[in-house]
């Protein structure tokens, strides 16, 4: 049987322990909370049917009553009073209209409170008052304006329809949906009784069913009200148990992440010796997670391993493991071993002279010798920075603060520093250069470099070019020296470590072979294009800087 690991284990404990309990609690409490908003959003969509049908139902009643009170005050009048006491009262009123007496036997009462869809008007009847039944009409006008100041602030949509179910009112501006809730709305409807038939789920529709007038008033719950109710109580709910269920992975990701580097470093330690290893020693990453037992397993392995590397085996196999850095370090030691010794050998040579009482030394030679100790120390500085900078090039490791520079500066002390020939440098800078975004200290590495090795392999003591202008999309700056044709397999290596362009047998220059290699590193590191070009009897080098803007998109 497969035996599994300690992370792999412990991940399934947090699935079984953690994961699933913590998803089966959401869920629980996700539905309860879903099933109680879902009640409310019921019980006050069924609610506000019911208020605006009592509404309506009490505006039309005691316009109702209204009406009847203007048929017995025309019971003792003459007819022709009669006649004039309705004009004045359709004309004062303003909420009836087309009043007239009817005979009772000529009266069909039967169409009252029907709905006149034209004229927007409820059919109204008196009360028989002696011979005679006042008729007429009930304006409805104000309905749509009174619904959305009863319902502005509940999010719901209400709509009206009369016995035909044509619509009379709404506050939905865009009721595109009206068929749909026709065609859910059932046939055979409970009177005076709010009632839901939606089918949508968490949008419930509700309908309650006049009796007087045989109008339907139907409430739509808006899908905000949903978001801003179940969505949102959900999504808090989901949030504060993915926070909680973080925090416990997080603390048991860091109890294993722990665990696992000490265990992998005991298992990598055991390897090790089984190889032959026998120097290997065990370094645990030590906190407050690190059990006891692993800590005194490192000490005990590290005892033994230390007892084992006094014999004779440990040695021969360590002696493998050196031979094989030995590429590396004659490489490294035969590239500066005669750099170093120079510039050293010229500080001890004039820091000796100054130091002689034997012989006078004038104003004038004291300072020619503290100006040649200072540039061979600035050269053993720059070798150092060069090789201190390798492994950070090498392991992606680079620490890069930008900020804007003004480059002819930059350039202007890098040729004074790296010109230890007098080689004569001609600068020339578009007007208005824009500023380049870099990483100072390391920008001006870069450029000493290539100044170095445009003075180090310039021909005939040539003028060496630099030039500095705008592009469309940034900076670009070249330095240029004559020098003899490169053959192209030399120019694919050019960014390599320890790669020059002569020989050993035939070294004329001075360098490590480092100098490219670091300014390729450098520029990479901030965002700088490089490039070389080796023609004319000319090589130059190119840097293109990006503007601050174009890098940020």
């Amino acid at each position: 049987m497969k035996r599994l690991r300690i992370v792999q284990q412990i991940l399934i404990v947090i699935l079984f322990a953690v994961i699933v309990p913590f998803v089966t609690i959401g869920l629980i409490i996700s539905n309860v909370s879903q099933q109680s908003v879902r009640r409310e959003l019921n019980y006050g969509a069924t609610s506000i049917s019911k208020y605006i049908a009592d509404s309506i139902q009490r505006y039309i009643y005691n316009s109702k009553g209204e009406f009847d009170g203007i048929a017995f005050a025309l019971d003792n009048m003459p007819y022709y009073s009669k006649i004039k006491y309705i004009k004045e009262i359709e004309n004062k009123s303003g909420k009836f209209k087309n009043l007239k007496l009817i005979k009772k036997e000529n009266a069909d009462t039967k169409d009252i409170f029907s709905y006149n869809p034209d004229n927007k008007t409820v059919k109204m009847y008196s009360k028989p008052a002696g011979n005679y039944i006042l008729s007429g009409e009930l304006y409805m006008n104000g309905l749509d304006s009174a619904i959305n100041e009863d319902t502005y602030s509940l999010m719901q949509y209400i709509y009206i329809f009369d016995e035909d179910m044509l619509l009379i009112a709404t506050n939905n501006s865009n009721a595109s949906n009206v068929s749909k809730i026709l065609s859910a709305l059932p046939k055979d409807r409970i009177e005076n009784d709010g009632k839901l038939f939606s089918k949508i789920k968490n949008q419930p529709l509700a309908y309650y069913q006049m009796a007087k007038p045989d109008w339907t008033v139907v409430v739509e719950t808006h899908p905000s009200v949903t978001a801003n109710t179940i969505d949102r109580a959900r999504g808090k709910i989901i949030l504060s148990l993915l926070v909680a269920a973080g925090c416990i992975l997080f603390m048991v990701g860091l109890y294993t992440y722990y665990l696992y580097i000490n265990i992998r470093q005991l298992f990598k330690g055991i390897i090790a010796i089984s190889k032959g290893s026998y120097d290997r020693k065990i370094r645990l990453l030590k906190s407050i997670f690190t059990p006891h037992e692993i800590v005194f397993l490192e000490k005990e392995f590290n005892y033994m391993t230390q007892k084992v590397s006094q014999s004779y085996s440990e040695l021969s196999q360590k002696n493998i493991e050196l031979k094989r850095l030995n590429d590396y370090r004659d490489s490294l030691v035969n590239a500066i071993s005669h750099e170093f010794r120079t510039p050293l050998t010229s500080i001890i040579g004039y820091s000796s002279r100054l130091m002689r009482q034997d012989i006078k030394i004038d104003d004038e030679m004291k300072f020619k010798s503290l100006h040649i100790i200072k540039q061979q120390a600035q050269r053993l500085s720059r070798m150092v920075d060069d090789l201190l900078t390798i492994p950070d090039i090498e392991s992606f490791h680079l620490s890069i603060r930008p900020e804007f520079i003004e480059l002819p500066k930059a350039v202007e002390l890098c040729v004074e520093y790296s010109n230890t020939k007098n080689t004569e440098f001609s600068v020339e800078v578009e007007e208005n250069l824009k500023k380049v975004y870099a990483d100072y200290d390391r920008l001006i590495q870069i450029i000493i470099n290539l100044c170095d090795n445009a003075v180090k392999y310039n021909i005939d003591n040539e003028p060496i070019l630099i030039k500095m202008n705008n592009t469309k999309n940034g900076v670009k700056f070249s330095i240029s020296n004559k020098s003899e044709a490169i053959p192209d397999e030399m120019m694919n290596k050019l960014y390599d470590k320890f790669i020059r362009l002569d020989s050993e047998l035939t070294r004329t220059t001075r360098g490590t072979g480092l100098g490219l290699f670091i300014v390729k590193g450098l520029a990479d590191a901030m965002n700088i294009k490089v490039s070389a070009d080796n023609s004319d009897d000319k090589f130059t080098m190119t840097l293109e800087f990006e503007d601050k803007e174009i890098i940020d998109e």
